[in-house]
C-alpha cells in the first residue's frame, strides 16, 4: 500500500508543475494582450511624441590677409562652457541642484580667469536701486523683451499692454531668488550671474535641446576642472568653438575693423540671411564692407544635424549630419611692413608737434604762457591725424593709418569700463580725450578739412588748362590782393596777403616758382582769372569732391567752393554743405519777429519760418533787382504792406542779410589757395597727388585686392578703375612736378627745404622726393598752432611709384609733418635698394 502511494507522488508533482506553467503562460498572454491591444493606442501615442529637430551648424569666418599673405584677422579655436538642461528634469529639486551646479561653475570659471555671461535684465542703477535694463532704447523693443522675460519666468501680467502694471524689478529679483533656490548668503552681483544663466535657459526653452553658452574663450585649466568634476556639475559641459582674433592688435585696426554680435535694431536683415543672435557680424572696416564674403553664417554656408527628441525635448538619437562650409578669405592691398612704419611715423610726428606746440606756448617751461597766447582760454593741440600711402599707377592703398587707434580684440572679449571711456569718453564730461580724438573714427577717409596750399597744384593746372596763365608768365606779389568788382564798378581790397613778410621775395613768380615758394598772391590772381566755376570743375576732375570708392565703411566726400557749396536754394536751409544757411535762417527769423513786434502784431512763428525760407530761396547767386520780390513775400506771409517795407528799409535790410549767402570773388581767391568753404579728406588728397605724379590718371582707391575660397580658388579680383583721365600736355605736368620738387630742395629754398634731416639728404633720398606743404587755417581761428598741417609727396621723381599724404589737425604748419613723410620714404627707398641688390645678386650669382 505504502509502495503504491510512493509511486503516485512523482505523477502528482508533474501535474502541479504543469498547472504552474499553464498559469504563467496565461499571465504572459494577458499582459501581452494589454500591451498590444488594450494599451496599444497609449504606447503608440507616446512613441509618436518623438519629434525630429534640426540643429544648424555654421562655418568659420574667413581670414583677412595683407598683400603678402600675413594674416590680420582669423577665427581661432577656443573653449566655451555650456549649460544643457535635461528636458526630463524639471522638478523643484532639479532647480535647486542646477542652481548649486551653476554657483560652483561660476567659481571655477572666474578663478581660472574667465568671465561668465552678464545678460540679466535685472541690475542696479547708479544710486544702487534694483532696476530693469533691457539693453535697448526703443520702447517697442523694451516692451517686447519685458513681456518675454515675464512669460518665461512665470510672472503674470494684469494688463498685457500696460507695462506699469507688470512686476517691478525689486519684486522680480526676490521672486526669482526663491523660485531658483538661490542661497540667501549670495551677494547681489553673484546672484545676477546665476539669474543670467537661468534667464538664458528660459528664453531659449523652445530649443532646450541646445546648450546655452555661459562663458566664452575660457582657459584650459577651467576646461580640465569642469570635465574632472562633471559628476557634481549636472548640466555643465565644455565645447570647442572659435573666436575672432586680431594678431596685430591696434595696427591696421581702422582698416581691418571689428566684429560684434548683432543688435535688436538691425537684426531683421541678418536673420533673413540665416544669421542667429549668437553670430558675429562686421561692424566697421573690411570686416563690415566684405561681410558677405567673410561670413560662414549665412544659409549657403550652413550645415545641419538631424536629431530626435522626446516630448520633454531630451535628445534620443542623432539621425543625419551635413558639413558647414567656411567663409572666404579677403586679401588686402596693404603691405603690413609699410603699415607698421606709417603708423609709427604718424604717432611720432603727432607727439613731436604736440611737444613743439607746448614749448611755443610755454617757452620758459614754467606754465606761464607766452604773451601771444595768454589771452586764450584754451588752445587745441595736435593729438590726432591720418596718413595714406597709395600706388600712383593703380590706386591701390599700400598703407592707411588713423591716430589714435584701438584694439579690435576688445570688442570680442567685451569692453571693460576703462576701454569704454577710452573709446567713447564720459557722457557727463565734454571735451575729454575721446571727444577730442574719436579713436574709433577712421580719419583717413572721414575727416574733412581745408587743404590749404596742397590745393595750389590744382589751381595751377586749371589756370594752364583754361589758358588764363602761361607756363612762362610771371606774376609779382603786390599784397594785399585787390580786384575790380564789375557789378559795383569798384576796386575791392580783400586784405588777403601772401604768407611772406617780404613781398619782394616773390617777384617774377611763374608756375614752378609759385609752387616752390607757395606764393599765395600768384594763386589769388590765377583763381580770380578762372572764376569759381572753372576752378571747381578742375577740382572735381581731380577727384576732390567725390568718394574714392575705397572698400571701407564711413567714407565721406569733400566740398569744393561755389554758390551751391555755400548755399543751394534748391535744398532746405538745414540740408546744406555748411552751417552758414542755418545761421542766416535764424537771423532772418529774429529779424522778422522784430518787424512784427514793431508793428504791434503778434508773431506767428510758423508764418515767420515759412517767410524766412521763401526769402532764402531768392538767393540764387545774385540779388540784383529782387527788392520787390522781398516785399511781396513779406506781404504774403506777414501782412506787411509794400509801402511800410519800402519806407522802413526792411527790404534792403533783408537783402543785405541774404547777401551773406552769395558767393563773391573774394571767396574765389581764398578757394584758390585751399581755404574758405572747402574741405577734403586725406584719401581724396592722396589720389589727387597720385594723379599729378602719374600724369593725369585719377584712380578710384582700392584696399581689397582679391577674395578667395577656403580652398584657394579666386572668387573676385579687384582691377584698377579710373575715375577720370586728364589729357594735359606733358609740359604742364612737368612744370607742376618741378615746382613740387623745389618745395623740398635746399637749393631752391622751398617751403620744406629745411624740413628733412641731413642724413635723408646724404643718403640721396631727398633728391628723389617731391612734396608740397599746406598750412590751413580753421574757420576764423588765427592761432598758428591750430592750423591744419598737410604734407603731400610722391617718389621717386623720375618714375613715380607711391604718393603719401599726412594730415594733422592743430598741427602748426605744413612743414611740421615732413618728419612722417621722411620716415615712410626712408623705409621705402631702403627696401627698394635692397630689392635691387637682391636682383643683381640673383643675376650674377655673386653678392657685390
Amino acid at each position: 500500500m505504502r509502495k503504491r502511494e510512493l509511486e503516485k507522488k512523482p505523477f502528482i508533482r508533474l501535474i502541479i508543475i504543469g498547472l504552474l506553467l499553464i498559469a504563467m503562460m496565461t499571465t504572459l498572454i494577458v499582459q501581452l494582450f494589454r500591451v498590444t491591444v488594450a494599451q496599444g493606442e497609449a504606447y503608440t501615442a507616446e512613441a509618436e511624441q518623438l519629434a525630429s529637430r534640426t540643429i544648424i551648424t555654421k562655418g568659420k569666418r574667413g581670414r583677412i590677409l595683407d598683400r603678402n599673405g600675413l594674416v590680420l584677422a582669423y577665427d581661432e579655436t577656443c573653449f566655451n562652457v555650456e549649460f544643457l538642461r535635461d528636458g526630463n528634469n524639471r522638478t523643484n529639486y532639479d532647480k535647486a541642484v542646477y542652481t548649486e551646479a551653476m554657483i560652483k561653475a561660476i567659481d571655477i570659471i572666474e578663478k581660472g580667469g574667465g568671465k561668465v555671461i552678464d545678460t540679466s535684465y535685472i541690475t542696479k542703477d547708479e544710486f544702487g536701486n534694483i532696476v530693469y535694463d533691457f539693453g535697448v532704447t526703443s520702447e517697442t523693443f523694451i516692451k517686447s523683451r519685458y513681456r518675454n522675460f515675464l512669460n518665461v519666468c512665470g510672472f503674470s501680467m494684469k494688463d498685457k499692454e500696460d507695462m506699469s502694471t507688470w512686476i517691478k524689478a525689486p519684486e522680480a529679483y526676490l521672486e526669482l531668488r526663491k523660485a531658483w533656490y538661490i542661497p540667501e548668503e549670495l551677494s547681489f552681483e553673484e546672484t545676477r550671474k546665476v539669474i543670467s544663466i537661468w534667464q538664458e535657459l528660459l528664453l531659449n526653452n523652445y530649443r532646450s535641446y541646445l546648450p546655452v553658452t555661459i562663458a566664452y574663450d575660457v582657459s584650459l585649466s577651467v576646461v580640465a576642472e569642469i570635465e574632472m568634476r562633471k559628476n557634481e556639475l549636472p548640466g555643465l559641459r565644455t565645447s570647442q568653438s572659435t573666436t575672432r582674433h586680431y594678431p596685430y592688435g591696434e595696427t591696421a585696426a581702422h582698416i581691418v575693423g571689428y566684429c560684434q554680435k548683432m543688435s535688436a535694431e538691425n537684426a531683421d536683415e541678418y536673420l533673413e540671411l540665416g544669421y542667429s543672435y549668437e553670430d558675429y557680424i562686421g561692424v566697421s572696416g573690411v570686416e563690415a564692407s566684405m561681410e558677405q564674403y567673410l561670413t560662414g553664417a549665412t544659409k549657403e554656408h550652413q550645415g545641419s544635424i538631424e536629431i530626435e527628441v522626446n516630448s520633454a525635448n531630451a535628445v534620443v538619437s542623432r539621425v543625419y549630419k551635413s558639413a558647414a562650409t567656411d567663409g572666404n578669405d579677403v586679401t588686402l592691398t596693404i603691405d603690413m611692413s609699410m603699415q607698421i612704419v606709417a603708423e609709427q611715423a604718424l604717432k611720432d610726428i603727432i607727439e613731436y608737434i604736440h611737444k613743439k606746440e607746448l614749448d611755443k606756448i610755454y617757452p620758459n617751461g614754467d606754465g606761464v604762457p607766452d604773451r601771444k597766447y595768454e589771452g586764450y582760454d584754451s588752445i587745441a593741440l595736435a593729438e590726432t591725424g591720418a596718413i595714406v600711402i597709395m600706388d600712383v599707377n593703380s590706386g591701390q592703398v599700400l598703407a592707411l593709418a588713423s591716430y589714435p587707434s584701438y584694439d579690435p580684440n576688445w570688442f570680442i572679449q567685451g569692453l571693460t569700463p576703462e576701454q569704454v571711456e577710452y573709446l567713447y569718453g564720459d557722457a557727463d564730461v565734454s571735451g575729454d580725450f575721446a571727444d577730442r580724438t574719436t579713436p574709433t573714427r577712421n580719419k583717413a577717409i572721414s575727416m574733412k578739412l581745408a587743404p590749404g596750399s596742397i590745393f595750389k597744384m590744382c589751381t595751377g593746372l586749371a589756370g594752364l588748362m583754361e589758358g588764363v596763365i602761361g607756363l612762362d608768365e610771371t606774376i609779382d606779389d603786390n599784397s594785399p590782393y585787390i580786384y575790380h568788382d564789375e557789378e559795383t564798378g569798384r576796386d575791392v581790397d580783400t586784405k588777403a596777403k601772401c604768407w611772406t613778410l617780404y613781398p619782394s621775395k616773390h617777384k617774377d613768380q611763374d608756375i614752378i616758382k609759385a609752387l616752390t615758394n607757395s606764393c599765395n598772391y600768384y594763386f589769388y590772381e590765377v583763381s580770380y582769372r578762372l572764376g569759381i566755376d572753372r576752378l571747381v570743375k578742375w577740382a572735381e576732375k581731380l577727384g576732390m569732391s567725390s568718394k574714392t570708392g575705397i572698400e571701407l565703411t564711413g567714407e565721406t566726400k569733400g566740398i569744393i567752393g561755389g554758390q551751391s557749396a555755400m548755399y543751394d536754394n534748391t535744398r532746405a536751409y538745414n540740408d546744406q554743405g555748411t552751417s552758414l544757411p542755418l545761421l542766416v535762417y535764424r537771423s532772418l527769423c529774429r529779424l522778422l519777429t522784430g518787424y512784427q513786434n514793431m508793428r504791434g502784431v503778434e508773431a506767428d512763428q510758423d508764418a515767420i519760418s515759412q517767410c524766412a525760407q521763401d526769402l532764402m530761396i531768392l538767393q540764387d547767386g545774385s540779388l540784383k533787382g529782387k527788392g520787390s520780390e522781398v516785399r511781396s513775400i513779406l506781404s504774403r506771409y506777414l501782412g506787411i504792406p509794400d509801402g511800410i517795407s519800402r519806407a522802413q528799409g526792411w527790404d534792403g535790410e533783408i537783402t543785405s542779410l541774404l547777401a551773406e549767402l552769395q558767393w563773391k570773388a573774394s571767396y574765389t581767391i581764398r578757394t584758390g589757395i585751399g581755404q574758405g568753404i572747402m574741405l577734403i579728406t586725406p584719401i581724396e588728397a592722396v589720389r589727387y597727388v597720385a594723379a599729378i605724379a602719374n600724369g593725369g590718371t585719377v584712380y578710384d582707391a582700392h584696399i581689397v585686392g582679391s577674395v578667395s575660397s577656403p580652398e584657394g580658388a579666386v572668387i573676385m579680383s579687384t582691377e584698377p578703375t579710373v575715375f577720370s583721365k586728364i589729357d594735359a600736355p606733358d609740359s604742364y605736368w612737368d612744370a607742376i612736378r618741378q615746382g613740387m620738387k623745389g618745395v623740398v630742395s635746399p637749393e631752391d629754398g622751398g617751403t620744406a627745404s629745411t624740413a628733412f634731416s641731413r642724413r635723408y639728404d646724404e643718403l640721396g633720398f631727398l633728391a628723389l622726393t617731391s612734396g608740397k606743404t599746406g598750412s590751413a587755417q580753421v574757420g576764423g581761428v588765427t592761432i598758428d598752432i591750430q592750423n591744419t598741417s598737410w604734407f603731400v609727396a610722391f617718389a621717386p621723381n623720375d618714375d613715380p611709384d607711391i604718393a603719401i599724404v599726412v594730415c594733422v589737425p592743430n598741427g602748426l604748419s605744413g612743414s611740421s609733418s615732413a618728419g612722417a613723410v621722411e620716415d615712410v620714404l626712408t623705409y621705402y627707398f631702403t627696401k627698394l635698394n635692397t630689392m635691387a641688390s637682391d636682383t643683381l645678386a640673383g643675376m650674377n650669382g655673386i653678392t657685390p
